[in-house]
């Protein structure tokens, strides 16, 4: 069963997708072959997830796993360290890829007045119709090598966010690190609001710079005083918009067409 689509995606999507699955660095680091769970699946191999048959390669787009991975699959029906909400979660091992002494982490989850259910006990819950409808992306660790290929992540996020508008998830969620305050080393909160990620602002965080005296959200602050944001923003919980037309993905594929990647 081909994985759904949708009239955005095709109109506004399909084109920058096909691109980014055809470079090398998608045909090399993201070809879908991976071991899961002591399983070996290959590109073309029929997945069943989270209710849906998609294909081994769109999985692996989906949950960012890198070729040759092994990848093992975890409930947490608990808040995690770094605030991940309760759900089924992807651990991938990649030695070439992955950061050394880092493991790549990305759940689905499911929301109800919040980030909340498990998915596999949605089906239990009377106000969840559909668990797809209400589902979510969470990324709660996503660490590359200095000697990953340039331009990799970026490409690897594209894709997920890709798919997962096509499974019908409402959002990507994840903790943009680093900033005043954070470990230095981190640079999510300058990073991810590059390719769409946005967030509401702290009360009074913007107060020592009047001309940001209006900006409610992160993407206001960049779209008026991006070096402030640099040097003053701080680490924080952002999302990416998986519906159609959503500033989010204006952002990506601005994004994606400046570095020619599209």
């Amino acid at each position: 069963m081909a994985l759904p689509t949708t009239e955005y995606f095709e109109t506004e999507l399909r084109a920058a997708y096909d691109v980014l699955c055809a470079s090398q660095l998608a045909t090399t680091h993201l070809s879908g072959t991976f071991r899961w769970d002591g399983t070996e699946v290959e590109a073309d191999d029929q997945v069943e997830f989270d209710g849906r048959t998609i294909e081994g390669r769109e999985c692996a787009q989906l949950l960012m796993i890198f070729s040759d991975s092994r990848v093992h699959e975890q409930a947490d029906r608990r808040y995690g360290p770094d605030d991940s909400p309760p759900g089924t979660y992807y651990t991938t091992v990649n030695p070439g890829i992955v950061h050394e002494g880092h493991k790549n982490r990305v759940g689905i989850y499911v929301e109800e007045d919040g980030p909340s259910l498990y998915i596999e006990d949605a089906a239990d819950e009377e106000a969840v119709a559909d668990p797809v409808e209400l589902g979510a992306v969470h990324v709660d660790h996503f660490f590359l090598r200095e000697q990953a290929p340039v331009g990799l992540g970026p490409l690897a996020f594209a894709l997920s966010a890709m798919v997962a508008h096509r499974m019908g998830y409402r959002h990507i969620s994840l903790i943009a690190g680093g900033g005043v305050g954070h470990d230095p080393r981190m640079i999510g909160y300058k990073f991810w609001p590059k390719v769409g990620f946005d967030a509401e602002l702290e009360p009074g965080e913007t107060d020592a710079a009047p001309h940001l005296a209006m900006c409610r959200t992160v993407q206001d602050v960049r779209a008026m005083d991006e070096a402030w944001w640099e040097e003053y923003g701080s680490q924080r919980w952002m999302e990416f918009d998986l519906a159609a037309g959503s500033p989010s993905w204006r952002k990506l594929l601005d994004y994606l067409h400046g570095k020619e990647m599209i």
